[in-house]
Order: structure tokens, then sequence, then C-alpha cells
């Protein structure tokens, strides 16, 4: 019942029940104090004795109305509960008088509560009726911002700052899909190309055929590498198989894998120091491979690739073409391409450092990347600790 209600309706009785606590206390404490100090003092004052020597009378000093006092017994002996009658009259009054102020007082508050609360909450309540007309399509609105520099100011803030990071990710996702659409399409298309063309000849020759099975073998191997890809972007890692390993042998198997375009185009590949880590053995070799790759692809002839090892970092910098600094933050984005039409030449389709980075990530591990045009590029690895 309570889940049910209105934040309004749940400050206005909780206010209700902090007034009717604190008036009941204060009423209750007045009473006591008063039938303590005043009433059962009077009980047991010596009321004639006290006055007969100085001429005052009881009437006077209570300030009983003449009235009153001629309606009762002015008889010594009955004066004392004479007067006791009126005080126990007055408490009574002074009592029905202070329950009456506090429940004024309580109903006063938990009206003036519902009327505050909703001007209070009036900003939250226009808030809430500007999300609820957000959708998917118009991620990119943002909600004005209130004059105030309260809490609702504050609210605001955040969530345009949340529908810009939505509608980004949803940019990143209609992009992700088409680029994963358009990279897929391409082998496929080649293939139905190749075959097509071999039914229009009616004799084709062995030949023929050799050269169609070629071209649908590297089409189907590039279209394996998207697929493995895009599932490794989404899988997810038991740390409980994690093993620990030494990194240098694995970089060394990866430099030999590469050695062919090594040898072709005339680098030098050196690595330096001893480092070990724990993970997935198989996806961080992958890992290196696409950053080694990169850099011995993306190198210059006669090029160096150098690869530093230590406890708290791994280095890999080359000194080849090098990334303009506006593509840097994009760079591991899927499907992003610094150049692609050198990409395409290069046979890169967009998704190893994306991959990469994702390995990484799920490995504590934070990669940043400096580079400037024409000098080189240098991928820092940095070790988190967790």
């Amino acid at each position: 019942m309570w889940n049910k209600i209105s934040l309004r309706m749940k400050l206005t009785v909780i206010t209700a029940l902090a007034l009717s606590l604190l008036t009941t206390c204060i009423t209750a404490i007045s009473i006591y104090n008063a039938r303590r100090n005043f009433v059962i003092p009077m009980q047991n004052f010596p009321f004639e004795s006290e006055w007969a020597g100085d001429g005052r009378n009881s009437d006077q000093f209570f300030n009983i109305p003449v009235e009153t006092s001629r309606e009762i017994d002015i008889s010594v002996d009955n004066r004392q509960t004479d007067i006791m009658f009126f005080v126990n009259r007055s408490q009574i009054n002074f009592q029905t008088q202070s329950i009456f102020i506090a429940l004024s007082f309580i109903l006063l508050g938990t009206l003036g509560a519902f009327v505050i609360s909703g001007r209070t909450l009036k900003p939250v309540k226009v808030l809430a009726e500007k999300i609820e007309n957000i959708d998917e399509n118009n991620l990119n609105t943002q909600i004005e911002h209130p004059k105030s520099k309260d809490e609702i100011s504050r609210l605001t803030h955040s969530f345009n700052h949340m529908l810009l990071k939505l509608n980004r990710s949803f940019e990143n996702q209609r992009l992700f899909a088409q680029n994963a659409a358009h990279e897929l399409k391409t082998p496929l298309s080649s293939i139905m190309a190749n075959i097509e063309v071999l039914e229009l000849d009616d004799e084709p020759t062995t030949e023929d055929y050799r050269e169609v099975v070629d071209i649908v073998k590297i089409s189907t191997k590039r279209l394996i590498e998207l697929v493995r890809g895009l599932l490794s972007l989404n899988s997810i890692l038991d740390e409980t198989q994690w093993q620990s390993f030494d990194v240098k042998p694995i970089l060394e198997t990866v430099v030999g894998e590469l050695q062919e375009t090594v040898t072709q185009k005339g680098l030098n590949i050196v690595i330096l120091g001893e480092c070990r880590l724990k993970g997935d053995k198989t996806l961080l070799e992958r890992a290196f491979f696409n950053l080694i790759h990169n850099a011995v692809r993306y190198n210059n002839d006669k090029g160096e690739v150098k690869i530093s090892l230590d406890s708290d970092s791994i280095i890999i910098e080359d000194n080849g073409m090098g990334i303009p600094a506006e593509s840097i933050e994009q760079l591991f984005e899927p499907f992003y391409c610094v150049d692609k039409s050198r990409s395409k030449k290069l046979g890169g389709h967009g998704l190893g450092l994306t991959i990469a980075k994702n390995i990484f990530d799920k490995h504590h591990m934070k990669i940043n990347v400096l580079s400037e045009v024409g000098k080189g590029t240098k991928i820092i690895l940095v070790m988190l600790k967790t």
C-alpha cells in the first residue's frame, strides 16, 4: 500500500505524523507542567491562615468573579473546596484548549505540507512528463535545465548526459549493424558473382573452376574471420580457468606467424624484458597478434617494431604511418578504419583493434595509444590493480 501512493502523499503523511508526535509531546508536557507547578501546590496551600494578617481575600487573589463568589458558600470551612473547584475547572479548560490548539496545528501543518510538497515536486512532475515522451526515435532530445541550482537541476543534467550516451550507443549499434552487413555482403557478393560468371560459360575449363574455387575459398575465409570476430566481442570469460604464463614466448610465436610479411617488408622486430600475465592464454595471444599485426601491416619498409615488457606494462612501438589525432578516439570502434582504401588494400576489415581492446578490458588491462602521422605509433598496455 505504501509503495503505491505518490511521493507527495508520502511527504504529507510523514509530515503529519511528525507534527502529531511533536504537538502531542508539547501538549502533554505543558499539561503536566501546569499541573505540577500550579494545581498540586494549590491543593496543599494553607489559604486563609496565610492571608489573615494582611487583609487579602482569596477571591481577590484568584480573581474569582463576584457572581461566582456569591453563589458559593463564603464560610471559611468551604473556602478551600470552592477555590479548588475553580482551579480544577480552569485546568480542564486549559487541557481542552491545548488539545484543540494541537489538533489545529496538526491540520494546518498537514495542509501546508501538502501544498508545499506539491509546489516543491512540481519540477519533478514536469521532468517525468518530458521523460515519458522520449523513446528510441528522439534520444537526441535535451530537457531544458531549470533556473534553480538544486537537486532537480542536477537530475536534469544527469538525465541529459544519459540521453547523450544512449544516443551515441544507439548510433554505434546502428553503424555496427550497417558495417557488419556490408562486410558480410562483400565476400558473399564476390562468391555469387563468380558462380554466375561460371554458369554463363557453356564449357568452363578446369582452370575456370579452379579460379572460382580459389576466390570462394578466400571469400569464405574472410567470412569466417568476420563471424569469429563478431562472436568474440560478446564472449564471456571464466576467470576460474585463467592461468599464469610468460608473455614473451607468446609474442615470439606471434612474430613467427607474421614472419613472411616481416621478411617482405624488411622489418626488424625486437622484444625486450620479461612479463607474466594471468588470463585466457588463447584470447590474449589473439589480442597481441592483432596489435603486432597492425604494427607490421602499417609500418614502412625497413622499419622497426619494438616490444618492451615489464611487470606493470607492455609497450608496442613502431615507426610507421602513424594515426591522425582526431582518429585515435574512434580507433577501437567496430569496423572503423582510419583510411578505408588503405585498409582494404592491406586486407583489414576494422575489427582487429576492437577485438583486442575487448579482450584486454576483460583481463583488466587498459590500452592507451600515442601516435603522430609519419612518425609512428606507440600502444601502451597497463595492468590495472584489481
